[in-house]
């Protein structure tokens, strides 16, 4: 018998974490397709690499990026065309993973918390076998695919699928580290694979995960504990990024793979999760002020566009605490500003891993058939070009439906032994 069998009371559901899920997703969805049209060499796209340096591209087979003077904001000002996507639409893709990196740090350490509570442990086998049954079909599926199979398709051809790798045995040893659940580590040392790139920040994820039900069930004073690892981590990566320079090619993939790394954002939800579960009321007020929340959400569109580019490195730590906020009161704050709990946005959040898992490949895929009805090296209004994105759009809501329904709910259903606490969906079902 499971340990949450044995505690009813051992069950946590917030309501609209769902509709968050799936507005992150549809937000790395809005960037990958500007950056697949002006892979594909489309006249009109909205892709544009903020942060390119002295005119080259950070980003593999994006050449002659624009440079930025000093803030995101004078790519709008100083471009004649003045097109409606700069800078949002580039960085919406950045956003919606760092969002999720918060939004799974605040849930993973809440339930740790909850089943301590319940249980009176943290069972770390149990926590690693949900993690397994969740993450790594969907994963696997993705990445043996596109590896193996669909780079070989013409009909999903990308413009830099070739020669994105300086060797061909380099392809092997990317295939290897994904298989060893470091895509971004592959990232950071060759050149993306098309249509699996997205899978990084599962590694970063998992990488995670590795490691924090221990920290949580160790720490006597979690609070503590959380802050001196976020403190950690960024003095780390300030460290790599000041001495980096002058390991030549080892340090530039160590300092790619610790900015990927942002487990910080992680750990930041977990504070969430700590203020929350210990009832913090006078903080947990704060937050919950009409003032704090719009503050939060206006500070999004303002740290994208008047971040300076001497402090982009580290904008995400304020990107996370804005993010925190949102969430907080969005799960929990019956009087939150925006409500996202109802029936299409649960289901579509139900959805949201196959969405970010199976965009690339359906963004492509709906791409080829833009260009084949009308051509990509010509001038086309900005109304057609829209159309691309409810067609990528049903298009992997489709394939990330039947895939959860048909695929992943098979291996949801294995985690059942192994759960301790019940939340989510299957809280849902029980009312």
């Amino acid at each position: 018998m499971s340990a949450v069998k044995q505690n009813k009371e051992a069950r946590v559901y917030f309501p609209g974490l769902n509709g968050l899920r799936f507005l992150a997703a549809f937000a790395v969805i809005i960037t990958h397709v500007e950056l697949i049209k002006k892979l594909e060499g489309f006249t009109v796209n909205g892709w544009v690499d903020l942060w390119g340096r002295w005119g080259k591209s950070s980003i593999p087979g994006v050449e002659n990026s624009i440079i930025v003077p000093a803030y995101p904001i004078s790519s709008v000002i100083h471009d004649p065309m003045l097109k409606w996507y700069q800078p949002a639409v580039a960085e919406a893709g950045g956003l919606g993973v760092i969002f999720f990196f918060v939004l799974s740090g605040f849930l993973i350490t809440y339930l740790l918390f909850k089943e301590r509570q319940s249980t009176g442990s943290i069972g770390i086998k149990a926590f690693y076998m949900r993690r397994i049954f969740r993450i790594w079909p969907l994963y696997y599926l993705v990445v043996v695919s596109a590896f193996l199979v669909v780079r070989h398709v013409d009909f999903f051809y990308v413009n830099y699928t070739v020669h994105i790798f300086e060797t061909p045995d380099q392809i092997w040893k990317s295939f290897l580290l994904y298989l060893v659940m470091l895509p971004n580590l592959a990232l950071a040392a060759f050149r993306t694979m098309p249509h699996v790139g997205q899978a990084w920040s599962i590694g970063v994820e998992e990488q995670f995960y590795l490691i924090w039900p221990w920290l949580i069930r160790k720490a006597r004073l979690p609070l503590r504990m959380m802050l001196v690892f976020v403190s950690v981590m960024i003095l780390l990566k300030i460290i790599v990024f000041l001495f980096s320079g002058a390991w030549g090619r080892t340090g530039e993939v160590l300092s790619a793979f610790i900015a990927m790394s942002k487990l910080e954002s992680m750990a930041i939800g977990g504070i969430g999760a700590w203020l929350l579960f210990t009832e913090r009321h006078a903080l947990l007020r704060l937050i919950y002020l009409p003032v704090t929340q719009i503050l939060a959400y206006l500070s999004i569109p303002f740290l994208i566009y008047f971040t300076p580019r001497l402090v982009q490195d580290i904008v995400y730590l304020a990107y996370s605490a804005s993010f925190l906020i949102i969430i907080l009161n969005v799960s929990s704050n019956p009087k939150s500003l925006i409500s996202l709990e109802n029936k299409i946005m649960h289901e579509l959040g139900k959805i949201s891993y196959g969405i970010y898992m199976y965009h690339m490949l359906m963004v492509t895929f709906a791409i080829e058939i833009f260009e084949r009805m009308i051509g990509k090296n010509v001038w086309i209004p900005i109304w057609e070009n829209l159309l691309i994105y409810p067609l990528s759009l049903i298009l992997t809501l489709g394939v990330s439906y039947l895939s959860y329904h048909f695929f992943e709910k098979r291996f949801i259903k294995m985690k059942t032994p192994f759960t301790r606490v019940l939340s989510g969906d299957m809280v849902k079902q029980q009312r």
